[in-house]
């Protein structure tokens, strides 16, 4: 029998212990589904308490206790730390992380009273990821175990978009975190997933992100697209550092961006010269743009 990619990365899934946070919903939600079906053990983790419910529903359809839950809300790290605890409580030990809790700006960063909202967003989209990660890198170091971390970035964090400033900049910071960690393969392998816009809650009653003009050309992406490139960037070998630019057709590329830009700074701060380093960055963030734009309009397959 030939088997593809998918088939094996699915197979290689079989009794891995997986912390998902983020899995009361969305991509969490039918990434946690799509783990136990696979018979894999998974931790979910949610601030929302009918994570109990949805972990009891899918502990029935798959009929095993596949799954775990924790109520928990990632921005204190005291709370990010319980889940990793349990995590070992419950399954005896821990293969993978996949930070995918996050939330969009509700408005304008500049329409906004307090920093409350912009407190919210940061701590919730950047700084739960890093610090989860970060007590990751630790456990399997300590165990010497070798571990995968997946961050949820975003198209956002690619293609600055008016009136999301916030949630784009933690996007864009996530992503950048994510290469940073290249360094830690092949051990600890940390990728991230950039998704456009898909059919989820954090989506459907964000008035700023249906409001974005490309939705209204090409639609919203499938949770299943997303989450079959998160089993992706988990199982593939050959990521580390990487970040997976999801389209709207089969097509989920390595982002290439940062290597390309990485080098070009390295070359010319080496040079000195100052302007021609100023210019050629700005050429290479609108080529970068234009691939982004293009890579997600590539058609339905």
């Amino acid at each position: 029998m030939v088997y593809t990619n998918f088939e094996r990365y699915i197979e290689s899934l079989c009794g891995k212990v997986v912390i998902v946070t983020g899995a009361a919903s969305g991509f969490g939600k039918r990434l946690s589904e799509q783990l136990a079906e696979c018979q894999a053990q998974v931790m979910m983790v949610d601030i929302n308490p009918d994570i109990k419910l949805i972990s009891e529903e899918i502990n029935k359809h798959v009929g095993t206790t596949a799954t775990a839950y924790v109520i928990c809300d990632v921005r204190k790290a005291s709370c990010i730390q319980e889940y990793f605890d349990k995590a070992i409580e419950v399954f005896g030990y821990i293969d993978i992380v996949v930070n995918n809790a996050g939330i969009a700006n509700e408005c304008s960063l500049f329409s906004q009273s307090d920093d409350v909202e912009l407190d919210r967003i940061i701590d919730i989209n950047l700084r739960a990821p890093m610090v989860a990660t970060r007590i990751a890198v630790r456990y399997f170091k300590q165990t010497e175990r070798q571990g995968v971390v997946v961050n949820t970035a975003s198209v956002g964090g690619l293609l600055p978009i008016s009136l999301m400033e916030s949630y784009g900049t933690t996007k864009a910071g996530l992503i950048f975190f994510t290469t940073s960690c290249r360094g830690l393969a092949p051990g600890i392998r940390v990728n991230a997933v950039a998704p456009y816009f898909a059919d989820t809650s954090l989506v459907a009653h964000n008035r700023l992100v249906n409001s974005y003009p490309l939705i209204r050309q090409i639609g919203l992406m499938s949770t299943d697209k997303v989450v079959k490139t998160m089993i992706k960037a988990v199982c593939d070998e050959t990521l580390a550092g990487d970040t997976l630019l999801i389209s709207m057709g089969n097509k989920a590329l390595k982002l290439c961006f940062y290597d390309k830009l990485t080098a070009d700074v390295t070359s010319y701060i080496a040079s000195g010269t100052v302007s021609k380093y100023a210019g050629n960055i700005y050429k290479l963030f609108a080529s970068g743009l234009d691939y982004v734009i293009k890579m997600i309009r590539s058609p339905v397959d």
